[in-house]
């Protein structure tokens, strides 16, 4: 089974009504053959035989150039869950019509980070953006996010710093979760990051821009809200500011859909701020408008734009924001940015740039 190649893909989402019943997915599944008839494509790709398998092969081909980058290390998907999964999303609001949507039997690590739970990125032999669903035990996650959350939310009441109803609030959401739910938070998150990065193409910010990404946190306000909401925020690098800003932002866009379809419900916590927002809810409120505003244009267009993001592991994102939170003895709401550090940002980032251009004239 390791050696076979094989995907899941979503055909068609139709609908006949507004209840999850009412919505229908076509899904198709694509076995290409085995890792070692790849690798030797790869070798011989030139010849007129491998030519019509090359063309079958298009998508894997473009994640990744060998099967040493494969990993078979968790349970692919299933197609019940997958199914399960893009009903609630598309119940919900994320347009997963307007993108390709599929399901790989196995991770992998390439130029494309196809090692955590799901990851978009655009293609250049296709219009579309594609969100692909990578294997994963989607239902040991959710019990163990469960459980790391409660755990969190307990230590925070035991400081003073969580109010008991906002822990009862909790467990009415963390209840919700099972396998379609968790795997329709996944699709939520990943259509977000197609959002986001059709604004930065509104924008004409490319990803190597990063100065003017930066810039953009900054000026829509939504980097100070996150400053209040994960700790010592200002103290992180500023590749790692990025990165926290770019999934912060598409986790609150989930986070509005969910609460838009289910009475204020948020259902599973920001990964990276829900430390601040178990103490202070408001906070997650400020993000969830900002997130709505910066995110406007995209999120009431149809307009199909490139993007690449990949989602990054829940659970690991829980201990690095709980353990920095201890460490730094951070209580929500407390402010570390200062204009200094932004200023050492944006000549940090100067300086990247400046390098990366160095390097694609050599």
């Amino acid at each position: 089974m390791d050696n076979l190649i094989k995907i899941d893909y979503v055909t068609d989402i139709f609908y006949l009504g507004l209840e999850d019943d009412d919505c229908h997915i076509l899904i198709d599944e694509v076995e290409y053959g085995t890792w070692d008839e790849f690798d030797q494509i790869n070798l011989e790709f030139e010849k007129p035989r491998y030519r019509n398998v090359r063309e079958k092969l298009g998508l894997i081909l473009e994640l990744i150039q060998h099967s040493d980058q494969v990993q078979y290390t968790f349970p692919p998907r299933t197609k019940h869950e997958m199914n399960g999964g893009v009903k609630i999303a598309s119940r919900r609001g994320a347009r997963l019509q307007e993108v390709e949507v599929f399901n790989l039997y196995f991770r992998f690590r390439s130029h494309l980070a196809g090692d955590g739970i799901a990851l978009m990125y655009k293609s250049p032999s296709s219009p579309k953006e594609r969100i692909i669903l990578l294997p994963d035990d989607t239902e040991q996650r959710y019990i163990e996010e469960q459980q790391l959350y409660l755990k969190e939310a307990r230590s925070l009441i035991l400081k003073g710093q969580m109010d008991t109803d906002e822990q009862n609030n909790l467990l009415e959401n963390l209840r919700l979760l099972n396998v379609h739910e968790r795997c329709a938070q996944s699709l939520e998150h990943e259509f977000g990051h197609v959002l986001n990065v059709r604004e930065f193409e509104s924008l004409k910010i490319t990803p190597n821009d990063v100065i003017l990404i930066y810039k953009w946190f900054q000026n829509t306000g939504y980097m100070f809200n996150v400053d209040k909401r994960f700790p010592d925020f200002g103290g992180l690098l500023v590749e790692d500011k990025l990165h926290v800003l770019k999934e912060a932002l598409v986790e609150d866009y989930r986070i509005s859909l969910n609460m838009a379809s289910e009475r204020g419900k948020f259902i599973l916590p920001n990964k990276y701020c829900f430390s601040g927002d178990f103490q202070n809810p408001d906070l997650l409120k400020e993000g969830v408008d900002l997130m709505k505003r910066m995110l406007n244009n995209q999120i009431t267009s149809q307009a199909r734009r490139p993007a690449s993001s990949s989602d990054f592991d829940s659970i690991t994102a829980f201990h690095a924001v709980v353990d920095r939170r201890k460490k730094k003895k951070w209580v929500a709401g407390t402010k570390s940015l200062t204009e200094d550090i932004i200023q050492r940002d944006l000549e940090e980032l100067e300086r990247s740039s400046l390098n990366q251009v160095a390097v694609t004239r050599l």
